[in-house]
């Protein structure tokens, strides 16, 4: 094998996108990735060809090819071709056979090398989320993939290692911050990757907080998982399902009974998750969102010390929370407290302010 020219791919990488202009194809040596051309989706492992047409073809490539686990692969350019084809001759037969194949290309991915079916898909992702619940299609999109990128985290409860997906935040593009502090991204949510899972233990926790979680709630989900060991792992998908999001919502929640979490991991999940519903137009699951959302926020407003700065923040996510809920008279009287509090942030008086004159206006 021409070890120089074999390469080593993290999970999540992608190796070339739909519309990019083909300077090398990858014959799989170990590992899986996901050829996906608009709703059609084919999984890739060992003896799989990525890009040949395209490749010989000097043309665009038609699919995305996106890293689902750690990756090898030999990797064919311009400069190399010729030697690996000379090097490697039952490769080169095989590559010819793939390109005859997949020659003239259809309106279908066509793939006879190497090709990894999906298992049937289970309920096990919609058995995690309450009775009642929506059943979510479709996967994060792909063009995500640029502003993530792969970690190797270990659990702060069963020390398994597993793979992680962070933000590069230093590459988001604010567009937008909403009255309750929503920021809105250009391109990118980046509450679909809040929450980070343990495959073996199911510990879920905010990504942030991972890495920082106290003794008390390691010691108190250890003693969880061994009165009821999980009946199965949890691992997101490459790209990770809108219904895979949700669960890990669902899983956090079982984390924060088990462990006494306070109200604002609480009040900061379900916010979340009623700005998610919310994007999905599911007024019933939103307005549950809300309700939870308002509750915790409340307790924590009551339990929780914090500087004036914080009080007014949470006052006014508050009155957004009333407003929603329909309650004007109680939202007013939130963005009056946080108006009128002393000390605190000047903007944040502005914007309750705002939020006044806009009910008066109404």
């Amino acid at each position: 094998m021409a070890v120089n020219h074999v390469r080593s791919f993290s999970k999540g990488t992608v190796l070339f996108s739909a519309g990019e202009q083909a300077s090398s194809l990858y014959f799989i040596l170990e590992g899986r990735v996901l050829a996906v051309k608009e709703q059609q989706q084919v999984a890739l492992g060992p003896g799989g060809f990525l890009g040949a047409v395209p490749f010989f073809q000097e043309s665009p490539h038609i699919y995305t090819a996106i890293c689902t686990t750690e990756v090898t692969a030999l990797t064919f350019t311009r400069e190399n071709s010729r030697d690996l084809v000379a090097k490697q001759p039952l490769i080169a037969l095989s590559l010819l056979r793939e390109l005859a194949l997949q020659v003239p290309q259809t309106e279908e991915l066509v793939f006879i090398q190497g090709r990894q079916d999906e298992p049937a898909q289970t309920t096990s992702d919609q058995e995690l989320l309450p009775a009642g619940h929506p059943a979510l299609e479709g996967t994060v999109p792909l063009e995500y993939g640029d502003l993530l990128f792969s970690s190797e985290v270990d659990c702060p409860v069963c020390e398994t290692r597993f793979t992680a997906t962070r933000t590069r935040t230093s590459r988001l593009q604010l567009e937008e911050q909403k009255p309750d502090f929503r920021n809105v991204y250009r391109n990118f949510e980046p509450n679909f990757f809040y929450l980070w899972v343990c495959p073996q233990c199911l510990f879920t926790y905010p990504e942030r907080q991972y890495n920082r979680v106290p003794q008390r709630v390691v010691h108190r989900w250890k003693a969880a998982v061994a009165a009821n060991p999980p009946k199965a792992s949890f691992e997101f998908d490459t790209p990770r399902t809108l219904q895979q999001v949700f669960s890990s919502y669902f899983l956090a929640m079982k984390t924060y009974e088990a462990v006494g979490a306070g109200p604002e991991l609480w009040a900061n999940l379900w916010l979340r998750l009623l700005w998610m519903y919310e994007d999905l137009e599911e007024e019933e699951w939103a307005r549950k969102a809300a309700e939870q959302a308002r509750k915790y926020f409340a307790e924590s407003l009551a339990t929780t010390a914090r500087s004036a700065a914080g009080d007014q923040r949470v006052y006014l996510i508050l009155g957004e929370l009333d407003l929603r809920l329909g309650d004007r008279a109680e939202a007013f009287r939130n963005f009056h407290a946080a108006a009128t509090i002393t000390g605190g942030d000047p903007r944040t008086k502005r914007l309750a302010s705002d939020r006044i004159q806009s009910l008066r206006a109404q």
